[in-house]
């Protein structure tokens, strides 16, 4: 029979498994809410377009998707796990590919029932990340950068992210304001929901109901972005819509059913 934790235990179980910036170099996490304050005079709040999550000002933007996540077992009994672009989910669904299409209008096709054979990802796959890394260090002067880290995650460590620090705060969601080596994107658990470097070069953004983020940046950043495909990445602007239901180039009946 198994052994059940004391509460106390449970405690020092969960302070040692969850996420701690702690571990990392060089991030830290910040009390002075000063250098995140430029950002939310950019947003536009409750317009649920791009410009709710993607400060205004930028050159270009872009929407990059997750990948889509299929798994099982292969003819040989050996278990797999395939990343997705959105965009070849589409094309095999003989639907189009476009800055405004949903993960629910491109996983079936014009008719019959969408295969229910994977998951979407909440976060850039590492392949992404490596991929977009040294783009996005090529259109910065900076080496350190800011993160938001919003405050809902459920894996954090509690004896750092308490009630004691400070959090910016924006319409719909409050953050911890982290700084570090711009590399350390990847160490975090899940996506912060913005990450910029001290120039402000460029701003990535990250909402927590998304399959995908947008990227805001100069023309030559975001075309170097779109280029690349295993980006998975498609222009967008800050006045288009990003809710559900705007994808009527799939859907112009508006009859597929959307999860939220």
């Amino acid at each position: 029979m198994g052994t059940t934790m004391s509460d106390d235990e449970y405690e020092d179980w969960y302070d040692g498994h969850a996420w701690n910036p702690a571990r990392y170099p060089d991030l830290t996490i910040e009390s002075d809410l000063t250098p995140a304050a430029w950002l939310e005079p950019l947003l536009v709040p409750q317009s649920f377009e791009v410009w709710m999550s993607a400060p205004r000002g930028y050159e270009a933007y872009a929407r990059i998707f997750f990948p889509y996540r299929r798994t099982g077992v292969d003819d040989e009994g050996e278990w797999y796990e395939e990343h997705v672009r959105w965009a070849d989910l589409a094309i095999e669904n003989d639907r189009t590919v476009h800055a405004l299409m949903e993960q629910e209008t491109i996983s079936r096709p014009p008719t019959g029932d969408p295969k229910e054979d994977g998951q979407w990802s909440w976060n850039l796959s590492p392949s992404q990340f490596e991929a977009l890394s040294p783009v996005l260090a090529r259109h910065t002067s900076s080496t350190n950068g800011w993160f938001l880290l919003w405050e809902g995650f459920g894996d954090l460590n509690e004896e750092v992210f308490n009630d004691r620090v400070p959090k910016v705060s924006h319409a719909m969601r409050n953050f911890y304001l982290l700084r570090g080596p711009l590399d350390s994107y990847a160490h975090f658990s899940n996506d912060p929901s913005y990450w910029w470097p001290d120039d402000r070069g460029w701003c990535m953004c990250t909402d927590t109901d998304f399959y995908w983020s947008y990227l805001a940046g100069s023309r030559e950043c975001i075309d170097e972005v779109l280029a690349l495909p295993i980006m998975d990445a498609v222009e967008t602007k800050p006045e288009y819509p990003a809710h559900s239901g705007m994808d009527v180039v799939n859907d112009p009946d508006g009859v597929i059913p959307r999860s939220h």
